[in-house]
C-alpha cells in the first residue's frame, strides 16, 4: 500500500489539534483520537448552557503565547481577555490584593514586603538565561533557607508556584523554572482567557485542518506504531495499517510504550518516560443562578494552596445570561488522588475553604461538578524533571517518529509546555522535510 498521509497525529487533544493545524499547511494530516470526542484534558463539557473546562484553563501570555502565535500564523486568531485584579484569601480569613501585574499592585498589596519584593523582581528581570539554568535543580525549600527569604515572600512565591507551575510542593518545585517563568510574565504579561471559552480555540484548529483537506477520526485507537529498519512507517488501527511520512504522538509519554515496542528505544529514555510524574488535583465547578462575586482576576487560597477564577466574569458566553460559572483547582500528589479516602478528604477540605470565602455559593447552586484528576498536566515541573530532564521531540534511533504535548521538554509550565513543545516539534519536522 502506498503512503496516503504526510502526517499522522496520535491524539486529538489540544496538542494534537494544535500541531495538526500547523502541519496541515504543509501536507495531508490525519488525526486519530481513540475517544468519541476531541479536546482530551482540555475538553469542554456543556451543562444546561454552562461551558465547563476540564479544570481551570487560563492561558499564560494570551496573544503572546505559543498558542496565540500559532492561531495568528494560521489566520485563525481569537480575542484574549485580560483578567482584572487577582486576590489572595489567607488562612487567617483576610482577603488581600495579590501582587501580580506590575508595580502598582505590589505597592497596593499588603501581602508582601514592598522593598524585598521589588528587589527580587529587579534581580529576576536582570538575570541571564544561564543564571536561571543554574537554579533548575534547586528546590524552593532549599533556596528559601539559603537566601533567608522572609515568610511573607515565601508565602507569595508558594502561591505563585501553585498556580503558575501547578506545583505547591516547595521540596520539589524548581526555583530556576519559577524565576524564569516570573521573568517571562514581567516581560510579556500574565494570564488571559479565550473569548467564548476553549471551544473557540478547538473550532479554529479543526476548521484549519479541514480547510486544508485533513481528516479527523474519532473512536480510532492506535494499537501499534510500526517501525521498520529504524524508520517509523505506519500505525495500526483496528488491525489495518495506515501509512505516513511522519507520525507524531501527542499522548502522555508515560503511555507511549502501550503502542510502541520499548525494545526499539534506549533504556534510559524508556525509564525517563515511564517514571515521569504528572500533576494531579481536585477540580470543583459551581454553576450558579446568579453572580455572587465581581472578581475578574485569579483567586488564590493560602491553605490549602489552590487557585481558581470566575470564567463568566471574563467571557459571558460561558454561562447563560444572568448566571455565573466559578471554577477552582487544588493541586495534589498523584498518589493521594489515587487513594479514594485521601482524595475525598482533600476535596472536603478544599470545598469548605471555597465556601468559607464565598458563602453565597451554597444558596445559588444549579450544578456542582467534582473531578478527581490523576493527570492535570502530563508533567509536574520539578527539580527532577524540568525542561532539560524531560524527553525531547525526537526518539534516538527512530526516524520520522516525533513527540509533542505537555509531557515533553517544552519551555514554560502547566499548559504552556504542550504548546511550546508543539511549535518546537513542528519546526524540527519541517526542517527535516525541507
Amino acid at each position: 500500500m502506498s503512503k496516503k498521509y504526510n502526517y499522522i497525529i496520535i491524539g486529538g487533544g489540544i496538542s494534537g489539534l494544535h500541531i495538526g493545524a500547523l502541519l496541515s499547511q504543509h501536507g495531508k494530516v490525519l488525526i486519530l483520537e481513540k475517544l468519541s470526542f476531541l479536546g482530551g484534558r482540555a475538553r469542554v463539557s456543556i451543562i444546561d448552557g454552562f461551558k465547563l473546562d476540564f479544570g481551570p484553563h487560563p492561558i499564560r501570555f494570551g496573544p503572546e503565547s505559543a498558542l496565540g502565535t500559532s492561531l495568528l500564523e494560521i489566520n485563525k486568531s481569537i480575542d484574549f481577555i485580560k483578567p482584572g485584579k487577582s486576590w489572595a484569601f489567607l488562612k487567617n480569613g483576610e482577603k488581600m490584593l495579590f501582587p501580580t501585574g506590575g508595580l502598582v499592585t505590589i505597592i497596593r498589596s499588603k501581602m508582601v514586603s514592598f522593598i524585598e519584593t521589588i528587589k527580587l523582581l529587579i534581580k529576576i528581570r536582570k538575570m541571564e538565561p544561564n543564571e536561571f539554568y543554574d537554579l533548575y535543580d534547586i528546590s524552593l525549600e532549599d533556596w528559601f533557607k539559603k537566601e533567608n527569604i522572609s515568610p511573607r515572600t515565601q508565602k507569595f512565591l508558594l502561591m505563585t508556584s501553585s498556580a503558575m507551575q501547578v506545583n505547591p510542593f516547595p521540596e520539589r518545585s524548581s526555583v530556576g523554572e519559577l524565576m524564569h517563568n516570573i521573568k517571562r510574565v514581567l516581560e510579556i504579561g500574565s494570564v488571559y482567557y479565550p473569548s467564548g471559552g476553549w471551544n473557540s480555540i478547538f473550532s479554529k484548529f479543526i476548521d484549519k485542518i479541514r480547510e486544508n483537506g485533513g481528516e479527523i477520526r474519532l473512536n480510532s485507537e492506535v494499537e501499534k506504531i510500526i517501525v521498520e529498519d529504524n524508520i517509523c512507517k505506519a500505525v495500526e488501527v483496528d488491525g489495518d495499517k495506515i501509512f505516513s511520512d511522519h507520525v507524531i504522538s501527542t499522548i502522555p509519554v508515560q503511555n507511549l510504550f502501550t503502542i510502541l515496542n520499548e525494545n526499539l528505544c534506549d533504556k534510559e529514555f524508556v525509564e525517563k518516560c515511564k517514571e515521569l510524574r504528572p500533576t494531579a488535583g481536585v477540580s470543583i465547578d459551581f454553576c450558579l443562578d446568579k453572580a455572587i462575586s465581581d472578581i475578574d482576576g485569579l483567586v488564590f487560597f493560602e491553605e490549602p494552596l489552590s487557585f481558581g477564577f470566575i470564567p463568566s466574569n471574563l467571557s459571558k458566553e460561558v454561562a447563560p445570561k444572568g448566571k455565573s460559572l466559578m471554577t477552582f483547582l487544588r493541586v495534589a500528589n498523584v498518589e493521594d488522588i489515587k487513594d479514594k479516602n485521601k482524595a475525598e478528604e482533600l476535596y472536603k477540605e478544599f470545598r469548605q475553604t471555597i465556601i468559607n470565602f464565598f458563602p453565597e455559593i451554597e444558596n445559588h447552586i444549579l450544578h456542582e461538578r467534582l473531578i478527581f484528576l490523576d493527570m492535570v498536566d502530563g508533567v509536574e515541573v520539578n527539580i527532577n524533571q524540568h525542561q532539560f530532564k524531560r524527553p525531547g521531540n525526537r526518539i534516538k534511533g527512530i526516524n520520522n517518529l516525533w513527540l509533542a504535548g505537555d509531557s515533553v521538554g517544552g519551555e514554560g509550565a502547566g499548559g504552556d509546555i504542550g504548546h511550546t513543545s508543539v511549535r518546537e516539534c513542528c519546526k524540527h519536522i519541517l526542517e527535516r522535510t525541507e
